[in-house]
């Protein structure tokens, strides 16, 4: 199964931005030149968002080879929308999501989640694979 890197490419520019403003703040301020501070805070921040974003997308990586859940069909209701995940036996499990979430997921049949508790989240999509 093809692994997703979403976290590890979200959490890296984030862990950039962090670290850049401690950076001035902790070393460029103090030692009187922000250009160190800066790549100082570069690298650090570079390295945490990478170490964060990677051990999220390994969990997710293991529950795809384990379970394989795949979205089977999204129906629009009332409170939202209710999508049927299946895992890779044919087990299926139908899960309520909002208005919100759906706008910011997507969620289309075929596209492989990620299940944490009753939250449902994409673990990549069909449509970005091309």
């Amino acid at each position: 199964m093809e692994k997703t890197n979403k976290y590890t490419v979200m959490y890296m520019p984030l862990g950039m931005v962090f670290g850049l403003s401690l950076g001035i703040l902790m070393y460029g301020i103090p030692l009187g030149s922000v250009a160190v501070g800066m790549s100082i805070g570069i690298g650090v921040g570079l390295c945490f968002g990478f170490a964060i974003g990677a051990a999220k997308d390994a969990k997710i990586n293991k529950q795809l080879e384990e379970c394989g859940y795949r979205v089977k069909s999204v129906t629009e209701t009332p409170d939202g929308f209710d999508i049927v995940v299946s895992d890779k036996n044919g087990a299926e499990s139908a899960y309520p999501i909002s208005q919100p979430t759906q706008k910011r997921e997507k969620f289309v049949p075929g596209d492989y989640v990620y299940i944490s508790g009753s939250n449902v989240t994409q673990a990549y999509n069909k449509r970005n694979k091309k």
